[in-house]
């Protein structure tokens, strides 16, 4: 059960939005073998450039079978190949532009970022329905979700899991998680470090501080899965270690306390 709480973050593929340099090729190769031999099989693509490094290193590795892979409508735009762009509705060509950057016949879970256009965003969940119903995704989720977006779901949607952000310093999500709970709907959280910069501010031994950080997020009675980046294989391991710890102890709880009290 320890392994199945974790997930890889596809920021292990990219150089943006961290602050470790970005892992080559063999690295990459080697953070998605080291999770699949340790049970941790979901594997989280947000953008475009996550979902082709994942192909590749699927493909190297002819392990698909053995991941879960979790992809987000992030799509590559004309001119701005090389950025990192905003989400865009799904529409019906969309998917096989996915699956064709993941080298792959089916998206375990299929990601739809919430947005306020309620009309539209039935729409996208009815073309969700219609992919799970021709075998090519498996499940849906619906991405950086708040608790009105729960709430308004359809009769019959196809949603069977939640992301959103969710950690020691941000605790939003955690009425959805709620929510989500009561509703037999599974729970993702997301960016357990906030990002891996905040890990550089708090003034401790990183290390450390990941770990505490981790198991806060990880043993919360409403969080069924965390998502964590992971640049190193040898944090694979450090991460698995960290969660199997359990909760944190009194003197961990004050030193989380004392960061949280000065803004991080």
């Amino acid at each position: 059960m320890t392994a199945a709480k974790l997930g890889l973050g596809g920021h292990s593929f990219i150089a943006e939005l961290g602050n470790d340099p970005q892992a080559s090729f063999e690295e990459q190769c080697a953070i998605v073998a080291a999770c699949l031999d340790s049970g941790v099989g979901l594997i989280d693509t947000t953008y475009y450039q996550e979902r082709v490094a994942l192909g590749d290193v699927l493909d190297r590795l002819g392990r698909r079978d053995e991941a879960e892979i979790m992809a987000w409508n992030f799509f590559k735009r004309p001119g701005k190949e090389g950025e990192l762009v905003g989400f865009t509705p799904y529409e019906p060509e969309h998917l096989a532009a996915m699956l064709a950057e993941l080298r792959t016949d089916r998206i375990d879970v299929l990601v739809v970022h919430v947005h306020d256009d309620e009309a539209r965003l039935r729409a996208e969940l009815a073309l969700a329905a219609r992919w799970v119903s021709e075998g090519r995704v498996k499940r849906v989720a619906l991405g950086m979700a708040r608790p009105e977006h729960l709430l308004a779901l359809p009769e019959g949607h196809p949603v069977t899991a939640v992301l959103a952000p969710y950690n020691a310093f941000y605790r939003e999500a955690g009425e959805l998680f709620r929510l989500a709970k009561e509703r037999g709907i599974a729970t993702i959280a997301l960016s357990p470090f906030v990002r891996g910069w905040r890990l550089d501010e708090l003034g401790a031994d990183k290390d450390d501080a990941a770990d505490i950080l981790l198991r806060w997020a990880a043993t919360q009675p409403a969080v069924d899965r965390v998502i964590v980046s992971m640049r190193r294989v040898e944090w694979v391991d450090a991460n698995l270690r960290a969660v199997r710890s359990g909760p944190l102890s009194e003197a961990e709880s004050a030193r989380l306390r004392g960061w949280l009290s000065r803004g991080g």
